[in-house]
């Protein structure tokens, strides 16, 4: 995990911070939100998408909105929190094309 780098998780969601920004998953009584610092987004619409490039020695993780990237962010390999969240959007989409 690099400096400055911290992350929480709990039952209800999790959340880490990596530079200025504040990033994470909560359940909500509408479904689940993803927020960056004082932005929430709704994951039950269909307008997001996330991608992660997985590198030697760090990850680059973007967040879309609307096809508006809202977050992009390099991650070492050791943080497993983007990884975790990657992992949570990317199986809430499947599940969703399953159905």
């Amino acid at each position: 995990m690099l400096s400055g780098e911290r992350k929480i998780m709990t039952r209800e969601g999790f959340y880490t911070k990596s530079g200025n920004d504040r990033i994470g998953v909560y359940l909500s009584n509408e479904g689940p939100r993803l927020f960056i610092n004082s932005e929430v987004f709704e994951l039950q619409n269909p307008c997001w998408d996330i991608e992660m490039v997985m590198g030697k020695s760090s990850h680059l993780v973007t967040f879309y909105w609307q096809g508006e990237v809202k977050l992009s962010t390099r991650c070492s390999n050791e943080n497993e929190m983007f990884l975790s969240l990657y992992h949570y959007l990317s199986c809430r989409t499947e599940a969703k094309r399953l159905a």
